[in-house]
């Protein structure tokens, strides 16, 4: 029953993020995510069910929601502020590295992910818990604003113990 109850919380997961790659939400869409979110969870089984949990721990389906909201928000911020710069002719680019708080490399790998998404970074290397970065700015304060973006990323995935 377990097992049921996580798999259909990553299916509901899967088609969260498809309707809104997608961009809406009518019967071919639902149809299309609904095979793919199956055949992904069918290829993943072993992996994301049968293994140890100390192999793969996952936070449950709603953080990642969080998350992918976080991230949109800010794709969305970086567009517009990417295509200021493009107007303006700005170009300069610093590398730097992120230290993250979380050691779990599921997450780890999100946030690199997320960080190449968006406009104007790139994840070029990933060190156990320490992202190297590639951003466009103009002024040592942009740098310091991309790190505390990239370290709300992990903010959905922090639980708090009481």
């Amino acid at each position: 029953m377990k097992r049921l109850l996580k798999q259909f919380q990553l299916y509901i997961l899967l088609m969260f993020f498809w309707m809104i790659l997608n961009g809406n939400t009518d019967f071919k869409v639902l149809v299309y995510g609904t095979v793919f979110s199956v055949l992904i969870i069918k290829m993943t089984y072993h992996v994301m069910f049968e293994l140890d949990d100390d192999i793969l721990k996952l936070p449950p389906a709603w953080r990642f929601i969080w998350f992918g909201l976080i991230v949109v928000v800010s794709i969305i911020k970086a567009s517009i502020l990417h295509v200021l710069r493009i107007i303006k002719k700005e170009n300069s680019y610093t590398t730097f590295e992120v230290e993250l708080t979380t050691k779990n490399i599921v997450i780890i790998t999100l946030i690199a992910n997320a960080i190449t998404l968006t406009p104007g970074t790139i994840t070029i290397n990933v060190s156990d818990q320490t992202l190297f970065v590639v951003g466009f700015s103009k002024h040592p304060d942009d740098v310091e604003e991309m790190k505390a973006e990239i370290i709300g990323y992990q903010k959905p995935f922090i639980y708090r113990r009481r």
